[in-house]
């Protein structure tokens, strides 16, 4: 369930300097991205940016995967 919650809060942008208003905008960022490669193949270019854009949200959200469903809902707010 918290893995659930902490992908759909990945899904929502922010437009603060906090931390984890970063984490939620690179999750986007991966998001959009991945979404784009369903329409065609996937090229060497297309699997190293993947990678490069999974390293910086998994680097940026590291800290927060184990936060509980409302601390993650209570940061989110923060970044609206």
């Amino acid at each position: 369930m918290k893995r659930l919650v902490f992908i759909g809060l990945i899904l929502v942008g922010c437009s603060s300097n906090d931390p984890f208003c970063d984490c939620l905008k690179a999750g986007e960022e991966l998001n959009e991205f991945s979404s784009t490669l369903f329409e065609g193949e996937l090229t060497t270019e297309d699997a190293s940016k993947m990678a490069d854009l999974r390293e910086k949200k998994d680097g940026l959200c590291e800290k927060y995967e184990t936060m509980g469903g409302q601390e993650l809902m209570e940061l989110q707010e923060k970044c609206k």
